[in-house]
Parts: C-alpha cells; structure tokens; sequence
C-alpha cells in the first residue's frame, strides 16, 4: 500500500487532511467519497515527508487503548442485542478520533457491502492485529462475536499494564541517568575550562585524577562534534545489526540470559504467550492455528523458533508437552502445566494459570529490580560527581600549600 495525503471539506465544511494506507489514489477518492468528503488534495509524500508523517502519526495516531476501547463498546452492543452495522455506525458516531473515525467507516461501509468483520478489519494490519483479526473471525464462525472481543480487550488491557508497570518502573533510573548525563557535561565543558589556565600557570604537577577529567573536558570540547556522529552512527549500526538474521539472533539471545533484566524479560515473553494461547484455545482456534498467530506477537526469535518446533512437533503427531521440555526454554512448572492440561483436555485453563502465576512474579521482579536500580544509580552519580570534584579540589589544595611555604 502506499500513503496518501489528503486535503478535504467534511459534509460541515470543515477542512480537515490526513493521510490514508490505499492501493491507488483511486481508492483514496472512493473512501473519501463515501464519507461525504469534497476533496481538495491528493498527493503522495515524498520520502522524507512520509518520514516526518510517520513520526507524527506516533504521537497522533491511533493508541492501543482506543483499539481496546473499540472491542469493548462491540462487544457490549451485540451483547446488548443491537445487530452488527448499527453496533458499528453507532460506535463510528461516538468515536473522536479523526483517523479512527475514517477507519471505523471505511469498516462499516465494507461490512454493509457484504465484507465480513474479520475481512474488513484485515485490511487495516497496522491497526487490528493479526491476533484480533483471527478472534473475530473465530467469533464469526461460532456466533461468540460478543465474548471474543471481550476477550481481546482483556487481553489488550493486561499488555497494557505490563507496559505501564515496566514504564513506571524505568522512569526513575532514566531521570537519573539523565541528570547524570547534564550534571557532568556542565562541569565538563562549564566550569573546569576555568581551572585550566590557573593549573597552567602555577606549573605544578597535577594528580592523576585531574590529568583524567581535564582530559576528557578537553576531549568533550573540542571533539563533540566528532563523538556525536560515533554515537549516532554506532546506534544506527547497532540497530541495523540487531535486525539483520545473525545478529537479531545473538541480540534475543542475550536478552533472555543477562543478568536481573533477563528473567524478567523472559517472564513477560513466557506470560504473554501462555495468555495469547489460552484465549485463542479457549475461543475455539485450533491449537496448530493459535499457534501459527500466537507465534507472530511474539518478539523473541528464540521463543519463535520454539513455538515453530512445538507446531511442527504436534503436525507429527507428537503429545503437546515433549516439545515443551525440549525447547528448554520453558520452567518446569510451565511443562508440568502443560502436561495436565494435555492429559486433562483443559490446556487453555492450564494456559490461564500459568498466566496468572506470572503476573505476580512479574510485579515482584520489577520492584526488585527498581530497588536494585534506584541505590546503585544514586551511587554511581555521587561517585562520578565525587571524582569530578575532587579532581579540581586536589590541585587547589597543592596551590595553597605552595602559597603558605
């Protein structure tokens, strides 16, 4: 699809513009069209501002809440008994969301034209997740439309809170780290300049500590340009190598095995897709196919790798928990569950428990980690600070003793 930026009057004479994922500026004008639109502009960006579009659509766009939101309010009017279209139009109306809005109409006008749900919110995967398109199509075979979406916003709405949790915990640190970070650039390149030329001229010799920092105040000054492009380029090559094949895979790999973030890296993966698979099993999906979507919301190539392997192992015929253990990746007790819920016939329940007990585990582990954090933060501050200081401190205190004698 390409993007299509759009200049138009509403049906109240409002100019509103925006930018639209279609096929063909064609298709542009059918959308616009149908929702009353008088067209003023059709352009395609150009490569940089398509660029800038993207980065402001990541602070304007849509948000996971209105998407959970959205299921919800479905969810509720069919519940309600209200039919399909009319839940749609009706949810359109309400919606304040310029964008969500155009998107929620171009779904009800492809659901009035015979679509069904699953197809037309399929046509907006950057938006409706794989996951979510696959519950409602599962809803629609069943007739469990309302349960489904209730299940995908209750999903949404843990991810949401894991995110949140992770977030709140990180903010601290990051603020240290950044004050850190201005702290020492201003005594760096503010203050210790000032020094330089009363160290020069009293020709005394100066303490390893101070040859350090006057060196790398030296360095800051006059090569921050040059270190500016090495830590921009090495992000940039970083990047790049993280998500090519070899190194994307060395990169997961040390996620799940370094120290204090690795454990709780791997409980959110490990919790994430024990959750994902219970409600699909639970929904009704097959196993093999809530498989095939859970395996693409996880990131972890590794644990990707090991859910390809436990789908290919049961397509063979073989008992759902051995390619559980050999993967190596999951703990005992999450093979054990898996076990009785196998033997048992209730692996979405197992799934569910397993799920559950990571939720507090995960909440245990990021407040030790932000304990952790926090001492060891404040203590790498002080202890640069106190180097800094004590650098300029030292030569002072020699100068004094040769101005006594």
């Amino acid at each position: 699809m390409t993007a299509f930026n759009y200049r138009a009057r509403n049906p109240q004479g409002e100019l509103i513009s925006g930018v639209l994922d279609m096929d063909n500026e064609a298709s542009v004008v059918s959308n616009l069209d149908k929702l009353g639109y008088t067209i003023l502009e059709i352009r395609t960006p150009s490569a940089a501002v398509s660029s800038f579009s993207n980065l402001a659509e990541s602070f304007q766009g849509l948000k996971k809440q209105e998407v959970i939101v959205f299921s919800r309010q479905l969810s509720t009017l069919i519940r309600s008994g209200m039919p399909l279209l009319p839940a749609l139009t009706t949810i359109c109306e309400q919606t304040t969301n310029k964008k969500f809005k155009v998107i929620l109409e171009d779904i009800r006008q492809s659901v009035q034209a015979g679509s069904s749900l699953s197809d037309a919110l399929g046509k907006y995967p950057k938006v409706f997740s794989e996951l979510f398109v696959s519950m409602v199509r599962v809803g629609e075979t069943g007739g469990l439309m309302d349960e489904v979406l209730d299940r995908v916003a209750v999903l949404g709405t843990q991810e949401m809170e894991i995110q949140s949790k992770i977030m709140s915990a990180m903010t601290y640190p990051i603020v240290l780290v950044g004050l850190s970070f201005l702290i020492v650039n201003f005594i760096l390149v503010g203050v210790l300049p000032k020094f330089v030329m009363v160290f020069k001229a009293s020709e005394a010799s100066l303490p390893l500590p101070t040859i350090i920092v006057l060196s790398a105040s030296y360095i800051l000054r006059k090569f921050w340009i040059l270190i500016l492009v090495v830590v921009v380029g090495g992000f940039i090559f970083l990047r790049r190598y993280t998500a090519s094949g070899p190194g994307k895979l060395r990169f997961h790999r040390i996620l799940l095995k370094v120290p204090i973030f690795g454990p709780l890296y791997t409980k959110i993966q490990v919790s994430r897709f024990t959750r994902t698979l219970s409600t699909l099993v639970a929904s009704g999906v097959p196993i093999l196919q809530a498989l095939a979507v859970v395996e693409k919301t996880i990131s972890n190539v590794l644990i990707q790798k090991a859910i390809q392997d436990i789908r290919v192992a049961i397509a063979s015929g073989s008992p759902l928990v051995e390619p559980f253990r050999r993967s190596g990746l999951f703990s005992p007790m999450v093979v054990q569950m898996v076990a009785i819920g196998e033997k048992s016939g209730s692996i979405d329940r197992m799934l569910e428990e397993v799920s559950k007990f990571y939720e507090p585990e995960i909440d245990y582990t990021i407040k030790n980690l932000t304990a952790l954090l926090e001492p060891f933060m404040l203590l790498s501050m002080g202890l640069m600070v106190a180097f800094i200081a004590l650098s300029v401190l030292l030569p002072i205190f020699n100068l004094m003793k040769v101005f006594k004698g």
